[in-house]
């Protein structure tokens, strides 16, 4: 089943990931980005260290560290 990166329109943050056999539904406040397991990878290091100061992954932390999610968002605007 394919993994999807739950973010936060307004502010960026990767607020969690779940795993589901059908594609999320965006609404107003959320978007949903299908990643690898390569990308969740990159996003779990990053996220331990964000947890440790009490805080969130924002979408460019994830980006400046995984080319391929960076892609994975560009073919989204299309």
């Amino acid at each position: 089943m394919p993994n999807y990166i739950i973010v936060n329109k307004p502010s960026q943050l990767i607020l969690k990931v779940i795993t589901t056999s059908h594609q999320p539904t965006p609404d107003h406040d959320h978007v949903f980005h299908p990643v690898s397991t390569a990308v969740l990878n990159k996003y779990y290091k990053l996220a331990t260290k964000a947890r440790r100061a009490g805080m969130l992954v924002n979408v460019g932390d994830l980006v400046a560290v995984s080319p391929s999610f960076l892609e994975s968002l560009a073919n989204s605007k299309h």
